[in-house]
């Protein structure tokens, strides 16, 4: 059958964070320090920004931790943690903090759930959908720029899930959001922040680079997908560019360009199916 682009499977879900009484090892992601609690939970407050822009793709619980309190922390002052993670479910979660403030770092710890030290989740990308198997479709990052101009920061993230529908005649699901973050680079504070979403449910990054004081992603995208009640398909090509101005972010969405369009193929498998037209 011929669908318009692939599937690529689910994720398996991060492992749940420790129970009271329990002592495990596991990475904690630490966003900041400050020598007093009052200064670290003023940060913790000012990251509220971010988790508020990362909120549609990203579960964050922040918490501010005694450096003393945590095994593997260096004792006199504390951090404001955004999550506890198995070490091979880490990377995908740094890389996104680090996408945002490359200082962001993680440590082996001993870490058990007390009054002072509360329970900490591994920071999950969210859930769309459930595929054929009953396994959970997730975001997931696919890439990451951060553009430095005029004392601003510019981040791109773009993410994107791939899935297949079951059955006969079925069709694939991928789609693309990108979530761009202006941040001033002195006082790390989020200036503002914007989402884009994929022109349809069939769409794909094809490149996420910077390009003359830009981001700019390149988006190939089925409008109309395939689909079993249509069976026909125009498939396009699209630029959307990321700028730095005045007031924030600006975003630019180039003129789709079709290149290619015909048959999905399903009127040719249901006569397979039915034996249409073979003369039995």
């Amino acid at each position: 059958m011929g669908m318009f682009l692939g599937f690529v499977g689910g994720q398996a879900r991060a492992a749940p964070p420790a129970e009271a009484g329990q002592k495990s090892e596991a990475e904690l992601i630490v966003w900041s320090g400050a020598k007093t609690r009052e200064d670290a939970e003023s940060q913790e407050i000012a990251f509220m920004g971010y988790s508020t822009a990362l909120s549609d793709i990203l579960m964050l619980e922040p918490a501010v931790l005694e450096s003393s309190k945590v095994e593997g922390l260096k004792p006199g002052f504390f951090v404001v943690a955004l999550g506890l993670c198995p070490k091979d479910k880490v990377e995908q979660p740094l890389r996104i903090f680090q996408a945002l403030y490359p200082d962001v770092y993680t440590r082996t710890v001993k870490y058990q759930v007390t009054s002072e030290t509360p329970a900490l989740k591994c920071p999950e990308l969210e859930e769309v959908t459930q595929d054929a198997r009953d396994e959970p479709v997730l975001w997931k990052l696919k890439g990451a720029e951060r553009l430095t101009q005029k004392g601003k920061v510019l981040v791109g993230l773009a993410f994107s899930y791939r899935w297949d529908e079951a059955g006969d005649f079925a069709r694939s699901y991928f789609a693309v959001k990108t979530i761009y973050l202006l941040i001033d680079s002195k006082t790390r504070e989020l200036v503002d922040s914007k989402v884009h979403e994929g022109p349809s449910d069939a769409t794909k990054l094809e490149s996420f680079k910077q390009e003359d004081e830009r981001i700019v992603s390149s988006l190939e995208y089925g409008d109309p997908p395939c689909d079993p009640s249509g069976d026909y398909f125009k498939a396009w090509r699209r630029e959307v560019k990321a700028s730095i101005a005045r007031k924030g972010i600006q975003l630019v969405e180039g003129k789709p360009k079709l290149f290619k369009e015909g048959s999905c193929g399903y009127a040719e498998e249901a006569r397979m199916v039915t034996g249409e037209g073979r003369g039995d």
